[in-house]
């Protein structure tokens, strides 16, 4: 069909139908990068987190190992008692050698000075293995509770990992939602533009239509 044939009402109707559309196409494109744009972040953050995980993992197995026998030597498990605490140290590598070569270096002492196992041998015998067994104590402790102190500062500072990443995702997805949300305030305004500059061009036409027709003789300028 010629161009010249085709009713004005129409052209301008179908001008209106390609704006709103190409209005509409720009606001699914742009929704659509937002989307992903999203999800990327998104992903990045539970990668974030994972390898955090994966780095923090072998302090917290550490101090949750050191866990058990650290309360049992502070007497915090069921049936913890002096007898079972000597017998932890008495495991420990180490131990029995330390303390058969102190009650050796003891006895061969007292042996020097004339003593043999006299009763001050056997009390000095006695303030060695209870020195030992006090000193040993006083490490084990000390040891076992800096692996607990590793493990707690590793989970809490995974802790506080997970709570940011979390709090990061909740902002990316409200970051999300104002997007669409003036997307769609967007794309609204730019097919109710369309159609409202289409409805203008048309009342335009048939203003200019119905003056070009209304018979008024054109004016003649002065001195023509």
């Amino acid at each position: 069909m010629p161009l010249a044939a085709i009713p004005l009402g129409a052209a301008i109707a179908g001008s209106a139908v390609i704006a709103g559309g190409a209005a509409i196409y720009a606001s699914n494109k742009a929704a659509s990068a937002t989307k992903q744009a999203t999800q990327t972040a998104v992903d990045a953050q539970q990668k974030a987190v994972a390898d955090q995980a994966a780095l923090s993992a072998p302090y917290r197995q550490l101090g949750e190992s050191a866990i058990p026998q650290y309360q049992q030597l502070l007497g915090l498990t069921p049936g913890a008692d002096k007898n079972s605490i000597m017998q932890t140290l008495q495991n420990l590598p180490g131990y029995e050698f330390t303390k058969t070569q102190g009650l050796e270096a003891t006895k061969a002492q007292a042996a020097a000075m004339g003593l043999g196992l006299s009763g001050n041998t056997l009390k000095a015998l006695d303030e060695y293995g209870s020195g030992l067994a006090n000193q040993t104590y006083g490490q084990r402790v000390n040891e076992l509770a800096g692996a607990v102190g590793q493990g707690q500062a590793a989970a809490a500072g995974q802790a506080a990992n997970v709570g940011q990443a979390a709090s990061n995702v909740g902002n990316i997805a409200i970051g999300q939602g104002t997007n669409m949300a003036n997307i769609a305030i967007g794309q609204t305004a730019g097919v109710t533009g369309a159609f409202n500059n289409a409805l203008n061009q048309y009342t335009l036409a048939n203003t200019l239509k119905g003056l070009g027709g209304s018979g008024v003789a054109p004016v003649t300028p002065v001195g023509g």
